[in-house]
């Protein structure tokens, strides 16, 4: 098949998988007598898909070399506090809020990621480890200010990062960040060889682990300004301990195994824009409809990760490894 053919039939899918995913829309809120397609609510559906879809771009820098990275959820809820204390405590503002939080996801995803490279282990055990670790640092801070009388950092002057305009800035810059590295630089097809075929790549003379420092590194930036957006928005996010931290990052995980699944029709970067949103927007529908939420929610959640894992494992088994 030509390379213009190709370019006419995967054009061809994506306006089939739109179409499909709007007759949808339009169908459920039939249903749900005019209540999803309102401009107030696709509003919150977006906004509360900025957070995950970050985190997911993050991801899929990370988790295409490869390493199954389950320390994330840790590092956000570290690197959050971290930019929340430089912001408020120390008066560092939106600076001390976005460099706090990029530094510290940069450190704490090099040292998972050193930690597999150099030992020889499987990344999950390091992503564990790490995980474990960063819970009890936070863990170990917030006892210290609850022996003090105090609580982890709240963000009370800094919540712009959090809000609509600002939260749309970074989704725009993001997705142009991540489209662009991943598609169009040396270090994205360098990346996406060794996702596919590690011992060919090697072969073809890319070094492996220089390219997997650098993609965890960008995805580590993603990871940050995630973390800033979200201890923006919800003001305070508080320690977790016993692996618990694993459930922030599930609905990121759902975006990403989603727009692996659909990766011969649409580019990662764009297929978890929209997977990200559509997540939302199903968990959004779910609310509509009465389904509670820490219950059937997220019985309908797990349900979701695994038929996007499933999806994703026909077409793509860099994260199975």
């Amino acid at each position: 098949m030509s390379a213009e053919n190709r370019k006419l039939t995967r054009g061809k899918k994506q306006i089939l998988v739109i179409g499909v995913l709007a007759v949808l829309f339009v169908v459920i809120n039939i249903f749900e007598n005019g209540r999803l397609l309102t401009v107030n609510n696709l509003k919150t559906i977006f906004v509360h898909s900025i957070f995950y879809a970050l985190t997911a771009w993050g991801l899929c820098f990370i988790f295409t070399t490869g390493l199954a990275d389950l320390s994330i959820g840790a590092i956000i809820l570290l690197a959050a506090n971290v930019g929340a204390q430089l912001s408020e405590e120390m008066g560092l503002g939106y600076a001390g809020m976005i460099v706090g939080s990029v530094a510290v996801a940069l450190i704490c995803e090099h040292l998972c990621t050193r930690c597999s490279i150099s030992l020889g282990i499987p990344s999950w055990i390091s992503g564990l480890g790490c995980a474990l670790i960063f819970e009890a640092v936070l863990s170990i801070w917030a006892n210290i200010n609850n022996a003090q009388g105090k609580q982890l950092p709240h963000i009370r002057n800094f919540k712009a990062l959090g809000q609509f305009r600002a939260m749309t800035v970074l989704w725009i810059i993001g997705f142009i960040a991540c489209y662009l590295i991943f598609n169009r630089t040396t270090i994205g097809m360098n990346l996406r060889a060794i996702g596919a075929r590690p011992d060919v790549a090697e072969a073809m003379g890319i070094n492996r682990k220089k390219t997997i420092f650098i993609c965890t590194a960008i995805g580590a930036v993603f990871i940050g300004f995630a973390s800033a957006v979200q201890i923006s928005y919800a003001g305070f996010l508080n320690a977790k301990t016993g692996l618990t931290s694993l459930a922030s990052i599930f609905r990121a995980l759902a975006a990403l195994l989603l727009a692996q699944s659909f990766e011969d029709t649409f580019s990662m970067p764009v297929g978890i824009a929209i997977s990200s949103f559509v997540v939302m927007s199903i968990f959004n529908i779910l609310t509509i409809m009465g389904v509670p939420s820490g219950t059937g929610q997220e019985i309908c959640l797990g349900v979701i990760v695994v038929l996007c894992g499933v999806l994703s494992h026909l077409h793509y088994k860099g994260v199975v490894k």
